[in-house]
């Protein structure tokens, strides 16, 4: 335990209306903080139809409107609009604060890196740590050479130490490191809550495509999965979000819809309920990017069944899982492939074992831990 516990302050540009992983991901540093004895606040830029947010949530950022389309004139305002608003309530507390204060920020494009660069030039830095986690592969896109900028001069923004990059992705980490010139620490997936499977009371086998839809996360695959008419119909159930815009068909397996975006417990409950969790992920956006939904599926229990060449086929690999990494272009075959699954009881020992060395990395105890170890190692 630290004699100074510092200030983690996580700085959230976009909720993207609370889709996907964002909330659950910085409740969990509430908690893992909570452990160290360190305080947490969470700054976020405002939007509609938001969840309720807890009492350290504080919509004070404007920096959604970044990652919209538009033009050169418009982002250059919307830049000075984010940074200002990072200025505006970071001054008093670094002028007035002796304890060190943590910005972290895990999820955002080069023009909100930019913006936080631009917010910290004139504000007092000695009690100043940026920590940045990386989740996507950026250094493969073409504005990477920005990112590799931005951290070098967010790095020489701050003293000695007190910037360090960090991602979820062994793979991941290995890449950047070579084109970032920077070391990494692989930290755990920590919204990880163990659950217990709920015991069966028919045959149906539920299979689950969690998230709201998109082309990377495999939809038309889906869709191809929803309307194949399949000797199968009977025995498996799909649970998609609303806005995939599946429907029933003669012959094909039963549809279920959920909202896109479900509160926590919802999730929890469906993931406890779940047998199969369908993770046709692209192979290129996630060769070395993590998923969320595939760790929690993992921890809970549940079978994924993934793409080849992902960061989910490498990781199952280890297990010697690879009667899970299907080939998802006959829908009929898929069917099939999953009921022969299902029903696999050495995939099911292997499985347990995963599931226990997946417990044992990914929780909440181990994820304050690597923040622990981080912060004491740059004081």
């Amino acid at each position: 335990m630290m004699n100074y516990s510092p200030i983690f302050i996580s700085l959230i540009p976009n909720l993207m209306g609370g889709e996907g992983h964002i909330i659950p991901y910085h409740n969990s540093i509430s908690q893992a903080t909570k452990i160290l004895g360190w305080h947490h606040e969470v700054i976020y830029s405002p939007e509609e139809n938001l969840p309720n947010l807890p009492d350290n949530w504080h919509g004070e950022l404007r920096g959604n409107k970044l990652e919209i389309d538009a033009n050169f004139i418009y982002k250059l305002q919307q830049i000075k609009i984010f940074s200002d608003s990072i200025k505006f309530y970071l001054k008093e507390k670094l002028s007035t604060n002796k304890l060190p204060q943590i910005i972290f920020i895990e999820r955002f494009i080069h023009l909100q890196l930019f913006a936080l660069w631009l917010s910290i030039l004139f504000l007092p830095k000695n009690n100043l740590y940026i920590w940045v986690l990386y989740r996507h592969n950026f250094h493969q896109h073409k504005t990477k050479f920005f990112y590799k900028l931005l951290n070098k001069l967010l790095k020489k923004a701050v003293k000695p130490n007190h910037f360090h990059l960090f991602s979820d992705s062994q793979l991941l980490a290995d890449s950047m490191t070579k084109y970032f010139e920077e070391s990494f620490t692989v930290m755990p997936i920590p919204h990880t809550e163990f659950i217990e499977k709920l015991p069966k009371n028919n045959n149906n086998i539920i299979c689950w495509w969690a998230g709201p839809p998109r082309e990377e996360k495999g939809w038309q695959i889906i869709k191809q999965l929803s309307q194949c008419e399949t000797i199968f119909a009977d025995k498996f159930t799909l649970v998609t979000a609303k806005s995939a815009d599946l429907i029933n068909v003669n012959y094909g397996v039963k549809i279920i819809l959920t909202d896109d975006n479900l509160h926590r417990e919802k999730y929890i409950s469906l993931l406890a309920k779940t047998d199969i969790m369908l993770i046709p992920y692209d192979a290129i956006a996630y060769q070395e990017r993590t998923s969320g939904v595939f760790t929690e599926s993992v921890i809970a229990g549940n079978i994924p069944v993934t793409m080849a060449n992902t960061w989910m086929a490498k990781e199952l690999l280890k297990f010697g899982l690879d009667k899970l990494i299907i080939n998802w272009d006959n829908p009929q075959q898929i069917w099939q492939e999953i009921n022969d699954i299902f029903h696999n009881e050495e995939i099911k020992i292997k499985l347990k074992l995963m599931q226990k060395a997946y417990r044992d990395f990914h929780n909440l105890s181990n994820f304050a831990r690597q923040f622990e170890v981080n912060f004491s190692n740059k004081v």
